[in-house]
């Protein structure tokens, strides 16, 4: 039997997080940001659940929150390593 190959691409990723009110220390997970040096990739997706956000902190600027957001998918399509 053959031993299975040898993988060392290494993917890293961050969470990205909305935290409305710094100081009760809440915060959602909003999205991930996907890296690989080796395969020159950088990928983000991003979902908001503006309810949860809402019953966090009723006042928070959602507009914002989703700008926000939509720069760092921006930031993955459109920069160096965009396809």
């Amino acid at each position: 039997m053959s031993s299975p190959p040898n993988h060392t691409e290494v993917f890293e990723y961050a969470l990205i997080r909305v935290v409305p009110r710094v100081e009760r220390g809440e915060a959602i997970n909003a999205g991930v940001l996907v890296y690989s040096k080796s395969f020159r990739y950088l990928g983000c997706v991003t979902e908001l659940d503006e309810a949860r956000l809402l019953a966090l902190h009723p006042a928070v600027d959602l507009a914002a929150v989703r700008a926000a957001l939509a720069a760092f998918e921006r930031a993955c399509t459109e920069g160096p390593l965009a396809a």
